[in-house]
């Protein structure tokens, strides 16, 4: 299958890239930077912007699949038109020009806005002015909208993958790593109680493209991903484990919690539909979970230190 990949130069896209290939996949990468994508002779690396109407015209032509990864993550709602919105209706144009056969849409658990019931689920209402970034979590459900109503009316038939927090060899996060530094230096943690998120490593990421890869997509679908639920205090021991760090660990009510407002909500993704229609079922379990995260944060404190 001829895949093209937005943004195959980002996180997610270095470790799906070489998964495609490894898989017999002849794939199309279109990015602004492609060079430490390195060579393979089923990679084409296409440089640009997916608002550049040349460049997404040369990446799409002759591919079977779409995986829309390249997004900004601008506050600026000027950027997000121009660029990512911009961009994101020529792909689609793209895709129909091309007859597609299925176009794989990265969205985000940011749509949700601020969690209501528990656990978080498709339906869940889209309260995306209360979310931590609102211009970002507007332009991305807009996005969305746009992707199901072209797989109502003229195509391509779509899947809109929303997830909380993706993490591979590394992880990254902002407050993980002010929590990594302030282990390090011997600050005392503290951590809104019954608080976390459903954590998705790249190995189920993949995993979920292969599946969506075998399916013949129908219209616009809707899956949360998740590899497990993982809370605030648990990330915070494996900060501690990472850095080799004895400080204490302070779990604050929520009622009392004054840190980061983004710590402060259970962001537990209900991923039943991804396993009852696909059949995804993640490769690990709790603990296992537990040590894929622990080796990404250690990894990520390596590279801090470096």
């Amino acid at each position: 299958m001829r895949i093209l990949v937005t943004g195959g130069n980002g996180s997610i896209g270095r470790e799906l890239v070489p998964a495609l290939l490894g898989q017999g996949h002849d794939v199309v990468v279109l990015d602004r930077e492609v060079n430490a994508l390195g060579g393979h002779p089923r990679l084409r690396l296409v440089r640009g912007g997916v608002e550049d109407p040349a460049a997404v015209a040369d990446a799409a032509r002759g591919v079977e699949t779409i995986v829309h990864l390249a997004w900004s993550f601008a506050d600026d709602p000027a950027d997000l038109l121009e660029h990512d919105l911009r961009g994101h209706i020529q792909l689609i144009a793209a895709a129909r020009r091309e007859k597609v056969r299925r176009f794989l849409y990265t969205s985000t658990a940011v749509v949700y806005g601020k969690p209501i019931r528990q656990p978080v689920d498709e339906d869940h209402p889209l309260l995306v002015l209360a979310a931590r970034k609102p211009a970002y979590g507007i332009a991305k459900e807009f996005a969305e909208k746009l992707t199901l109503l072209a797989a109502q009316t003229d195509g391509p038939p779509a899947a809109i993958l929303r997830f909380w927090w993706a993490f591979g060899q590394e992880i990254g996060g902002r407050h993980l790593r002010e929590m990594l530094r302030a282990a390090a230096a011997g600050e005392p943690l503290s951590v809104p109680a019954d608080c976390g998120g459903s954590f998705l490593s790249l190995d189920d990421f993949i995993h979920a493209v292969n599946l969506l890869l075998g399916t013949e997509l129908r219209g616009g679908q809707v899956f949360n991903l998740a590899s497990g639920y993982v809370t605030w205090k648990e990330i915070a021991r494996l900060a501690l484990e990472a850095t080799g760090s004895a400080v204490p660990i302070r779990v604050v009510p929520r009622s009392e919690w004054t840190g980061a407002a983004f710590l402060a909500d259970r962001w537990e993704l209900d991923d039943r539909r991804v396993r009852n229609e696909l059949g995804f079922e993640p490769a690990r379990d709790p603990a296992g979970l537990r040590l894929a995260l622990h080796d990404a944060i250690a990894a990520t404190w390596k590279s801090l230190r470096a």
